[in-house]
This record gives structure tokens, C-alpha cells and sequence, in this order.
């Protein structure tokens, strides 16, 4: 289980959450959380060091 947050465009918190997979927090972030009027809102993931990173949903594919 991994930890996310969402942002919106001003970088504030709006929420935090743990999650089982990066599907559910996906469709958690796309379904419940961004604000699809407005362009910058982001997720990010608490990696194993404590720090947050962006959170890529392309499964590594950067075709």
C-alpha cells in the first residue's frame, strides 16, 4: 500500500490517502479529486525515502 496526495494548480494539499494499487489512486485522483475544469491539478506518491514524487500513470511507457 502506498501513500498519495492530490494537488491543485496553486500546489496546495487537497487531499491524502492510502491506496492498494496505482489504478485504484488513478482513478481515485481522475473520479473524486481533480478538478477537470482547470488545468494543473497533479498527484503525487510517498516513495520508500519519505519524499514525494510525481505520479506517473503511463506504467513507464514515454513513447
Amino acid at each position: 500500500m502506498a501513500t498519495y496526495r492530490v494537488l491543485n494548480p496553486r500546489g496546495d494539499v487537497v487531499d491524502t490517502k492510502d491506496i492498494e494499487s496505482a489504478g485504484d489512486a488513478h482513478a481515485w485522483f481522475v473520479d473524486e479529486k481533480a478538478d477537470n475544469s482547470e488545468l494543473g491539478w497533479r498527484m503525487e506518491v510517498k516513495g520508500d525515502d519519505g519524499d514525494w514524487a510525481f505520479f506517473d500513470d503511463t506504467e513507464g511507457d514515454r513513447k
